[in-house]
């Protein structure tokens, strides 16, 4: 793995362990080793014994959970540069969640052994690892309060905003740059972060489109109109 290129993607950027010294990445991947992972195979299923931190390093990764009763809920598209596995490991109980590949995908595996034997010599590694948890405690509060919304509508364009600015995808359509959700993502993946049958979230879609909000492409969906989709949120129109 090119250190240089991980190190520039705007999801690594973005998270907590981009503010560690070059010195103290270089040491924390270099006792990592990659594996592959076809689509639809777990990296790690719910309740399992956590024994990495991972780190995408090409393609996608679901993160989801079952809820008591079986129901699956969707809760992050995670793309390259981006960690996760975290909490699971930081409070030694099991995952809280089921991590999935989507499409061919490879992550870094650094070992919890290894990252706990890493705190002695880098205590800023345990700090940024508390603050990662953190924020992934706050994404499963973000999407509580999503699921609490009374409307498909408004769960849907919560979901969609917050998709688009996780996986960073911007485009180019019609003379300006707008963030994208990409092929990957179905609208069965869209119906499970959102609570929403298949058929229901395409309608849905399909009504956005004519008002402008977004434009369906080649299976992407171009995000046009963000403030009108945030104040979805607030509305039983559609």
């Amino acid at each position: 793995m090119n250190l240089d290129e991980f190190f520039a993607r705007e999801a690594f950027i973005n998270s907590e362990f981009s503010s560690l010294q070059r010195e103290v990445l270089v040491e924390l991947f270099g006792h990592g080793h990659i594996r592959n992972f076809r689509t639809e195979e777990f990296v790690y299923l719910q309740e399992d014994e956590p024994s990495c931190v991972y780190f995408v390093v090409s393609g996608h990764i679901r993160l989801s959970y079952l809820l008591e009763d079986g129901t699956p809920i969707l809760f992050s598209v995670l793309p390259a540069g981006e960690s996760f596995g975290e909490l699971g490991v930081f409070d030694g109980g099991g995952h809280a969640e089921m991590a999935t590949a989507i499409g061919d995908s490879s992550v870094l595996a650094i070992p919890q052994a290894t990252l706990f034997g890493l705190f002695e010599n880098y205590g800023e590694l345990e700090k940024v690892l508390g603050r990662t948890v953190a924020r992934r405690y706050r994404s499963y509060m973000h999407l509580s309060r999503i699921l609490g919304l009374k409307s498909l509508a408004g769960r849907l364009s919560q979901c969609l905003v917050r998709l688009a600015d996780v996986l960073g995808d911007r485009v180019e359509y019609n003379g300006r740059e707008v963030l994208q959700i990409g092929p990957y993502l179905t609208q069965t993946d869209l119906g499970l972060m959102a609570r929403g049958a298949r058929g229901n979230v395409n309608r849905t879609l399909k009504a956005w489109e004519a008002e402008g909000w977004i434009a369906m492409d080649h299976r992407r969906i171009l995000i046009l109109e963000r403030n009108s989709l945030e104040n979805a949120a607030f509305t039983d129109d559609y």
